[in-house]
């Protein structure tokens, strides 16, 4: 996964912006919510590509750099 992808569209957090959450303590979703916006606006499903929530692939990247 490029670092620089969109992960949670609503928001256009990237992979690196979650990344550098992780590094600076994050270690669940709402520690990522904070300092970057990820998974606040309702409109997340009809934004992602994928027609899902971006949460799911948070935690996949919380799961792998936690």
């Amino acid at each position: 996964m490029d670092q620089e992808q969109t992960i949670c569209y609503c928001s256009q957090v990237t992979k690196a912006q979650i990344i550098e959450a992780i590094h600076h303590g994050a270690k669940t979703l709402d520690d990522i919510r904070q300092p970057t916006s990820a998974c606040t606006i309702s409109k997340c499903k009809q934004m992602n590509p994928k027609k899902t929530c971006c949460s799911a692939d948070i935690l996949a990247i919380l799961n792998e750099y936690v």
